[in-house]
């Protein structure tokens, strides 16, 4: 059956990675939910209904705090020495990376990206801010509704895997919330910033007088269903709470203090942001909801170079069967649908990919070449100057 009246949609937040983004980016071909509508459309459950009738799809834009703050530093280099750097050692790296690349407009859209939430708390704290508001409020405006509590969900691909995972944290632990209440936020972005942060105090102010708590989105009283992340940089890039000691893990709250019922670990064996990514799974997760899904495909076996998109990810049925069945309440999996799972494989596997495509593949694997080169360059090299 379809959601109908009386009936809370299912929520889904859904997190871009690098590159440049703007309203209306998750309906893009690479991006994961145009892809996993059309997967559904495949499977007989789905056949006559719409998968938007059963979930709300939420995108979440963090990367116009980019564009808002570089668009004040006429000189890059010396806006990021008045930025107080997370990790001291790379502060000269990343200013020195930016001023040489000053005049590459594509790169300042991409690797920047990374290197400036990488190195800098002014980025981390703007982007976690704008990313915790956006889910807050869509939270505050449908937890209460007449057809019941949804199922909130986090679908997050890329760059959008560490700042889903530092959102999350900081939306689930308190002390985060207390430091943003006094930070000054006195610099160039500063009114901007001051307005989401009001905002998004006024949103938990409101959720503790509704529910008569201190703490609104305290794991022992709130969870996210799933939390999904393909090509898995959390590991890699987040804050001072790493990802294998955060609330952002799956299990109970009263006995893990986890913030989600289940998480899903994608990576892909050639993607090389997955791979610098490295996000190892602790054995005990995959004991209470902890999933992880290792991908080998390719959706075009003659052209490898889209295999970082979230839209790639997406097409293989062991990845998204998986989402519809935790998405979707009513849908559950049958032996037939499963076995598209083999089917695909055989179809877009390593078996169906020719020699000279996979010595193209293994380039990419190591960074040589591919759309990400340079940015997959820059991360090798400030990942050897940090220790994790």
């Amino acid at each position: 059956m379809e959601v109908g009246i009386g009936m809370a949609k299912n929520i889904v937040f859904v997190l871009h990675g690098i590159g440049e983004y703007q309203d209306g980016w998750m309906e893009r071909e690479s991006s994961a939910v145009p892809t996993l509508r059309k997967a559904a459309s495949d499977y007989p459950f789905f056949e006559g209904k719409s998968l938007d009738s059963y979930i709300d799809f939420v995108p979440v834009l963090y990367d116009d705090v980019y564009e808002r703050i570089l668009r004040h530093w006429s000189d890059l280099g010396e806006g990021l020495k008045n930025s107080i750097p997370v990790m001291p050692p790379l502060a000269d790296k990343v200013a020195s990376a930016l001023q040489g690349a000053a005049d590459d407009k594509w790169w300042l859209k991409t690797g920047a990206d990374v290197l400036l939430y990488w190195g800098f708390k002014l980025f981390q704290q703007r982007i976690v801010l704008r990313v915790i508001a956006q889910i807050a409020n869509k939270i505050a405006d449908t937890i209460t509704t007449d057809g019941g509590t949804p199922g909130y969900h986090i679908l997050a691909h890329s760059m959008g895997t560490a700042v889903a995972h530092d959102a999350l944290h900081h939306l689930g632990t308190e002390s985060w919330l207390s430091a943003l209440q006094n930070a000054p936020m006195d610099d160039a972005d500063g009114d901007i910033a001051r307005a989401q942060r009001a905002q998004l105090l006024d949103t938990i102010d409101l959720l503790r007088q509704d529910f008569g708590v201190s703490s609104p989105f305290d794991p022992s009283l709130f969870n996210f269903e799933s939390v999904t992340m393909i090509s898995n940089v959390s590991a890699l890039i987040h804050g001072v709470e790493g990802p294998y000691t955060s609330i952002v893990q799956p299990g109970s709250a009263t006995t893990h203090g986890a913030f989600t019922r289940q998480y899903l670990n994608v990576n892909h064996d050639f993607d090389p942001v997955s791979l610098v990514g490295n996000f190892k799974m602790p054995a005990a997760w995959e004991m209470r909801g902890g999933v992880n899904v290792k991908l080998n495909h390719l959706v075009d076996v003659q052209d490898p170079l889209a295999i970082h998109d979230a839209a790639h990810y997406i097409a293989h049925p062991n990845l998204h069967l998986r989402l519809l069945q935790s998405y979707v309440d009513p849908y559950s999996a049958t032996d037939t649908d499963v076995a598209k799972v083999a089917a695909y494989d055989a179809a877009h596997g390593p078996s169906a990919i020719s020699a000279s495509v996979k010595s193209k593949l293994k380039q990419i694997k190591q960074g040589k070449i591919g759309p990400l080169k340079e940015v997959i360059g820059q991360i090798k090299d400030f990942k050897k100057s940090i220790t994790l």
